[in-house]
């Protein structure tokens, strides 16, 4: 009697577990449509088995409802464990989203750094053709649209003065600074170098760039060196053997060797003056020394010391047939010339050789 009790007990309990696991694979949210077909075919033959044997038996409705407690606590234990694999699952579904989404979050942080560190930090020394303007006409604005039609990121820092040139005054030396050439090459060479404080420059539109570029000077990677204009005006020697700073071939030189020893990962381009038709008689030809012969000078220097070069007199196409078209005063550029004069620095960081005279011949209408 004992051992067909235990018999109808381990027949339920296996129909218990049969349903139990039915149930946690549709938890899990799986197909098992035909398994449960069986399963629920097992279990109608198991439960006519029980019928039989508790006539057999004789058992009353006490032992029904025991062996029936007995059932559900299997089931109900059956499903508890069901629904806990259900929920781990669920954790660790969620968890691998979590882990996705971090990864995707620091892969695009990284991508960002990347970026970042890809810009160039652009350091500009040099007279009005720079720094008379400087909002969205300027050179320095309009030099880093076209780099970044190029494909390169710039933070241009326009350190750039009007009226100043690359030369000392003979009455002054470069830490002792005169008014003829306070903010000359020199003097801002000094400043980048520490040797001056850059307070020295408040009141300039140059300062806050200044002052800004000395907190990533470690991270400048191009310094731009455009003077001539005023050097020519001045009547300044071509060259100095004497005092290095007072001629402009060899200030050009000290202001490159000045770079080279402050930043010395920073590629160099040395931009020759434009041209101009101000006076009565054609301003190359006025005076000892003509605009051109500066021009010259410059780029000179530039194939000498192997830096860049941009020979903005004769390759940027201004001259005395359409100088109308591209000076406002027959000296500075108007915007239409800032923009010819800009596409051509751009072309020139991206695509000029050091020692070379660049060719400015990236055509960005043609890529437009």
């Amino acid at each position: 009697m004992k051992r067909l009790s235990k018999r109808i007990c381990a027949l339920l309990l296996t129909g218990a577990a049969l349903m139990g696991t039915a149930l946690s694979g549709c938890a899990q949210g799986t197909d098992y449509t035909q398994e449960i077909k069986e399963y629920q075919a097992k279990l109608e033959s198991l439960a006519a088995e029980n019928e039989e044997l508790k006539a057999q038996l004789g058992l009353g409705e006490t032992a029904q409802e025991e062996t029936a407690g007995e059932e559900t606590t299997a089931v109900t234990q059956e499903t508890a464990v069901s629904g806990n694999e259900t929920q781990t699952a669920s954790s660790e579904t969620e968890a691998s989203q979590d882990a996705t989404q971090t990864a995707s979050a620091q892969e695009t942080e990284g991508q960002d750094g990347e970026k970042e560190d890809d810009r160039l930090n652009i350091l500009v020394f040099g007279d009005s053709i720079w720094g008379n303007y400087r909002d969205a006409t300027g050179v320095a604005a309009k030099l880093d649209y076209y780099l970044s039609q190029l494909g390169v990121g710039a933070t241009v820092y326009n350190a750039a003065i009007g009226g100043t040139r690359a030369t000392l005054d003979p009455e002054d030396n470069e830490y002792e600074f005169g008014p003829a050439s306070e903010n000359s090459l020199a003097k801002m060479i000094s400043i980048l170098d520490g040797q001056t404080d850059v307070e020295l420059l408040q009141g300039k539109p140059a300062y806050e760039d200044m002052k800004a570029a000395l907190s990533v000077r470690d991270q400048i990677d191009v310094v731009i060196i455009a003077y001539g204009m005023n050097d020519f005006l001045s009547q300044a020697p071509i060259n100095s053997s004497d005092d290095p700073w007072t001629g402009f071939g060899t200030a050009l030189i000290n202001g490159v060797l000045g770079v080279r020893r402050i930043c010395p990962e920073a590629r160099i381009l040395i931009a020759a003056p434009t041209y101009a038709s101000y006076f009565s008689i054609p301003v190359q030809n006025m005076g000892e020394k003509a605009l051109y012969n500066y021009a010259s000078v410059a780029c000179d220097v530039a194939e000498g010391q192997e830096t860049l070069c941009l020979d903005a007199y004769d390759h940027l196409g201004i001259d005395a047939y359409n100088a109308d078209e591209y000076l406002e005063d027959g000296v500075h550029l108007n915007e239409k010339g800032r923009d010819l004069y800009a596409r051509a620095v751009a072309s020139c960081l991206v695509y000029g050789q050091e020692g070379q005279i660049s060719g400015n011949a990236y055509d960005f209408d043609q890529q437009d």
